[in-house]
């Protein structure tokens, strides 16, 4: 039973730093940047800024890794 609690106690905090930094990168971003451009990218950005996934969310803008990467840094969202 100890090896249970143990085990949600652990996906607690795992939830716990999700959504911090899900906090972070909202607070950070720069949204009058981000509200000015197409949509595509503007929807990849708030996918981002919300899942913290690079990947997926550069495959919604239609960019590269690397392209989508350099578009995150332009909004100042953290790489959390």
């Amino acid at each position: 039973m100890r090896r249970a609690a143990t085990i949600v106690e652990e996906l607690e905090k795992y939830l716990s730093d999700l959504e911090e930094a899900r906090r972070i990168r909202r607070e950070r971003a720069d949204w009058s940047f981000i509200h000015s451009l197409p949509p595509r990218q503007r929807a990849a950005l708030q996918y981002y800024i919300e899942t913290g996934d690079l990947y997926v969310a550069s495959r919604i803008a239609g960019m590269s890794m690397e392209e989508f990467n350099e578009l995150r840094r332009r909004a100042k969202i953290p790489s959390t």
